[in-house]
């Protein structure tokens, strides 16, 4: 019986390891590498196949992708037991295919701190991995909270308002959690805003939230969710802080008051356009009544002196005569 040398049967392993390795390209990038608590994770990961054999990833198919979630060295994170990928997965030999994941419904991020994440295929008795990256929660700075609703009827809410920075800029987000089960419903994010109008968080008589934020130097935005968190719908406004706010109607709904909101272009559907901004100078700019064209001053005419005898003395100036001297104006 021919038996193959223990280094020459390593030797092939490596090689076929490596080979294996250079067959399959595995590359990924986070949508944010730092979110709010129970905000969406989100990532994108890139399978390039070359391996000769299709990649099947679904459930009883010869491939399988899931996350390394470290919430500290040398430990993982537990899953939830929901599929991280949404709908099926084919990649035929040769071809490449964007996959789009939600790492929030896979596995348990439920604490604020560093995760470490490193993306892993399982194919033909493999593991292909790709590069590392770091992930950072934050529990977010709360601007406004609202408390509604009874825990014994199952319809408390505790929604609020959190803050964190982030690509440069301060995002507002708006988080709604079911109080008797102590469940959330929902993170999402409002977008951009600025520190000079203080947010507004409210509720309608038909229980749904209410959002109103600066987003720029004269424009705001209002967003609405559901009790169910939900979004309803956003919408823009022109104005300035003074002037804007959230406001009952006789049926106790709540609408914007003070601004001029945003419509869509004609000739760009989709596309907002904002309201006209008012002049710089609304007003004349010359100080009290236009005057009509003034007549030009009729000239004087020096009299003429009267003739004098030849004989006569010339008169002499007194000790206070103002000859020679004008009138001061102070």
């Amino acid at each position: 019986m021919n038996r193959t040398p223990l280094g020459i049967s390593l030797l092939a392993l490596w090689v076929g390891a490596g080979a294996a390795s250079a067959q399959i390209e595995l590359t990924w990038s986070l949508a944010h590498h730092r979110t709010v608590l129970m905000e969406p994770v989100r990532a994108t990961v890139v399978l390039a196949n070359r391996s000769g054999r299709t990649l099947d990833l679904t459930p009883r198919g010869n491939a399988r992708l899931f996350f390394d979630v470290e919430d500290q060295p040398s430990s993982t994170v537990g899953e939830t037991g929901k599929p991280l990928l949404a709908r099926p997965v084919l990649v035929p030999d040769g071809e490449t295919r964007a996959v789009d994941v939600n790492l929030l419904d896979a596995y348990r991020l439920v604490k604020g701190q560093s995760y470490m994440l490193t993306p892993v295929l399982e194919f033909a008795g493999l593991r292909f991995f790709g590069r590392r990256l770091s992930l950072e929660i934050q529990p977010g700075l709360e601007l406004a909270r609202l408390d509604c609703g009874l825990p014994a009827a199952g319809d408390a809410r505790a929604v609020s308002l959190r803050l964190i920075h982030r690509d440069r800029t301060d995002r507002l987000f708006i988080r709604i959690d079911d109080s008797s089960t102590g469940y959330c419903l929902g993170t999402y994010d409002l977008g951009r805003v600025i520190r000079f109008f203080a947010p507004r968080l409210e509720q309608d008589a038909d229980g749904a939230f209410h959002v109103l934020h600066q987003t720029g130097p004269d424009r705001f935005a209002h967003s609405s969710f559901d009790t169910d968190g939900v979004p309803l719908g956003t919408a823009f406004y022109g104005a300035s802080a003074g002037s804007i706010r959230l406001a009952r109607n006789e049926r106790g709904g709540l609408e914007v008051q003070g601004g001029t909101s945003y419509v869509e272009d004609p000739d760009n559907p989709g596309v907002l356009v904002g309201p006209e901004l008012p002049p710089a100078h609304p007003y004349a700019t010359s100080l009290g009544e236009s005057a009509a064209p003034a007549r030009a001053a009729p000239a004087r005419v020096a009299p003429v002196p009267a003739p004098r005898n030849k004989g006569a003395p010339e008169p002499q100036p007194s000790e206070k005569s103002d000859v020679g001297s004008e009138p001061v104006s102070w």
